[in-house]
């Protein structure tokens, strides 16, 4: 079973039961929570999924977003450590820091990226979902 490394809008509008999420994306995450597939999450995404919660940008329920992620299901947190960093370096410098983290993640891990973010799925070496 391939991985999936997820980024922010896709598990905040997965947790937030928003229409916008496409229904591809919202089944993989569905497939994940049941423990039928494996979705990595980078801690920049929780870092980001939390600051959004807490600004109030979007109703996210963070404690079922944390209860969900520690439950043993497909979903496992993966850390920005060196090996993340050394491959952020070798991604174009103009794109968002959140963004690189989140490619470097995806392309460490081999995994596909589940993005709605044009700038990454028109990334010729990334292989996208959305």
């Amino acid at each position: 079973m391939k991985s999936v490394v997820v980024d922010t809008h896709a598990i905040v509008w997965y947790f937030t039961g928003d229409p916008r999420l496409p229904e591809t994306a919202h089944r993989l995450l569905e497939d994940a929570e049941r423990g039928d597939g494996q979705v990595l999450v980078p801690t920049i995404v929780l870092a980001e999924s939390a600051h959004i919660a807490q600004r109030k940008k979007a109703p996210v329920p963070i404690e079922k977003v944390v209860s969900v992620l520690r439950e043993e299901n497909g979903f496992a947190v993966v850390p920005f450590d060196f090996e993340i960093f050394s491959t952020v370096l070798r991604l174009p410098a103009e794109w968002e820091l959140h963004d690189r983290i989140i490619a470097a993640t995806a392309k460490y891990y081999r995994a596909a990226l589940l993005t709605k973010d044009r700038v990454l799925r028109d990334a010729r070496d990334l292989e996208t979902i959305w």
